[in-house]
Order: C-alpha cells, then sequence, then structure tokens
C-alpha cells in the first residue's frame, strides 16, 4: 500500500476512534447510545468577510468546514456574528470554535489550532488612486501615515513594528473604503481576495487601488481552548479536510471563489 494512502487510512481509523470518545463525552456518562446521530458542535462565524463569510451564513469557509466534518459524522451549528464577538464568545468557549482565524503570536497562546489551515490569504494596502502613497514597502511609510485596519483582525506579527504609522480600527469593509475615498486616510490593509468583494459591490474599482503587500496567513477554524475535546475536534477536522483533498472535493470549492466575483 501506498504511503500516502496509508496514512490516510490511519487518520481515518483515528477519526473514528475520536469520534466515538466525542460522543461518550457528549453523553456524560460514556454510553454509547448517542453514536447513531452525528455529534452536533457549535462554532461562531463572522459576517463581514467576503467570499470566505458572509452575513447570511454562506460562503467559502461554511462550504469547507462543513464538508470536512461532514467526512468525519460531525454537524456543525453556525452562529454568524461580528468578527470580534465570534472571537470572544470563542475564548470564553460560549461556542467550540471560530471561524476563519490568522494563526499568529497573538493567537497561538489562545486557541487550539490543527496542523491545517482552512487555506492561506494575502493582505495588502490599498490607497485612493487621485492621492498615491509615496513608498515602495511598507517599511518605507512616511511619517504619520494613517493606515486603517477592521478592529479584531490579525494582520500579521509586523504590523506593530512598522514605522512611522498611526494605525485607525474601523468596523467594517465599507467604513475603510469610505475614509480611504474621502481621504480620511492614507491606506488601507484588506485581504485581497475580500478587497476585490467589496470594491466592486462599492464601484469604485477606478478609484482604489491595491499597493505593495502586507503578508500572507494562514487561515484556520480555531477552536476554544476552554473545551475539553478542542484537541480532539482539530484532528477529527484534519482528518476531514484531508479526505476532501483526496478526491478533489477541497480543489472544487476553492475554484469556486472565481463564481463568486
Amino acid at each position: 500500500m501506498p504511503g500516502s494512502h496509508l496514512a490516510f487510512l490511519k487518520a481515518m481509523i483515528f477519526a473514528s476512534s475520536a469520534l466515538l470518545s466525542l460522543c461518550s463525552y457528549a453523553d456524560g456518562n460514556g454510553d454509547d447510545t448517542r453514536q447513531e446521530s452525528p455529534r452536533v458542535i457549535k462554532l461562531a462565524a463572522e459576517d463581514n468577510w467576503a467570499p470566505f463569510a458572509n452575513a447570511s451564513g454562506t460562503g467559502i469557509s461554511h462550504a469547507i468546514i462543513n464538508a470536512a466534518f461532514s467526512r468525519v459524522g460531525i454537524e456543525v451549528k453556525s452562529i454568524v456574528v461580528p468578527y470580534s464577538r465570534a472571537v470572544v464568545m470563542a475564548k470564553k468557549g460560549l461556542v467550540d470554535g471560530v471561524f476563519n482565524l490568522i494563526k499568529e503570536q497573538s493567537t497561538e497562546d489562545q486557541f487550539v489550532f490543527g496542523e491545517q489551515p482552512l487555506f492561506s490569504a494575502t493582505a495588502s494596502f490599498y490607497q485612493n488612486a487621485k492621492m498615491p502613497v509615496q513608498a515602495v514597502d511598507k517599511w518605507q511609510l512616511p511619517p504619520n501615515t494613517k493606515v486603517g485596519i477592521i478592529d479584531g483582525y490579525e494582520y500579521g506579527d509586523e504590523l506593530n513594528l512598522l514605522p512611522n504609522v498611526h494605525i485607525y480600527k474601523l468596523a467594517n469593509h465599507n467604513q475603510l473604503i469610505n475614509l480611504l475615498l474621502l481621504d480620511r486616510i492614507d491606506l488601507a490593509i484588506m485581504y485581497d481576495l475580500v478587497a476585490d468583494q467589496y470594491i466592486e459591490r462599492m464601484g469604485v474599482a477606478a478609484n482604489i487601488e491595491q499597493t505593495f503587500t502586507n503578508h500572507t496567513g494562514q487561515v484556520y477554524l480555531a477552536f476554544s481552548k476552554d473545551n475539553p475535546q478542542a484537541e480532539t475536534l482539530a484532528k477529527l477536522l484534519d482528518t476531514g479536510l484531508s479526505s476532501l483533498k483526496q478526491d478533489g472535493s477541497y480543489q472544487k470549492i476553492m475554484t469556486s471563489i472565481e463564481s463568486t466575483k
């Protein structure tokens, strides 16, 4: 048997045993009578990160997470809330996990992550085309550069190290783009595929332009450390993601991004 198939078989055996453990944990006394129905987990999903997560509870992240957990017999119930609230809910253990967390120093100590990210995402600086910033990269920004970001989002470990920058935290992408148009901020950091969605929706493609890259982050479904089953859930998600990638389902979901534009 090829090595990759053997590894996948071992992962599926783990998933089966882990799911039995989850059912026993959910039952509270080790009784296996709940094994006939799927284990249900509750996740907090953000409402303002199209095409990955929309206010309607749809998007690429939903498709990946639901499909991956379905492969290991787990049903997902998602609560759609603003991102900052989703993160707090997961920290407090009010939900089992939170969508679309970037793995970096500020989050690694607070959440449990699996081995596999949902996907990677690149964020760039965006500017008003009529008021371009004179800089070749983020380290060469002129003094007192006003940079807008979404409150609560992760933008890489280097953001706090940038010289000459004043950070303005805003509630959503519409505010970021409007403040760029009004010349109230000099730059906004947005994840590229997300920026494409909102710039197109607002009809301002001729006014807002992408400049240099901020960072590329690995995006995860992160699990609450208050959940004693967090490590098991993370491994089950890894198993489900591996299954999706084995038969090409993951690739089909990711290519569907183009159809959302």
